[in-house]
């Protein structure tokens, strides 16, 4: 599922005892590629039940810091709800799908 997430609300979900790879994506409503990577993402929910959780960087930059985002749309791959890899930029959902 594609979920819009606050710092709040993504500590629920981390704490809801989930296992397995998530993701979560930073992104802001003005950025190019974060709309073109929304593409991506809905088709890695749809074909593999992924669930990702997206952060709109103007509303909460103390997560952004927190992940230290520099650039965005900026990926964080979750296993087990431990952060295991990040990356940042747009990738096409086979080349998504691969990275992670």
């Amino acid at each position: 599922m594609l979920h819009e997430t606050t710092k709040e609300l993504l500590q629920e979900k981390l704490n809801d005892g989930t296992v397995g790879k998530r993701l979560l994506v930073f992104y802001a409503d003005w950025c190019g590629p974060c709309k073109m990577y929304k593409s991506s993402l809905e088709q890695l929910v749809e074909k593999d039940n992924m669930d990702v959780f997206r952060v709109n960087i103007d509303k909460e930059q103390e997560l952004a810091k927190e992940y230290r985002v520099a650039s965005i749309p900026f990926t964080v791959v979750l296993e087990n709800n431990q952060a295991t890899k990040s990356f940042a930029g747009f990738k096409p959902y086979e080349l998504l799908k691969n990275e992670i």
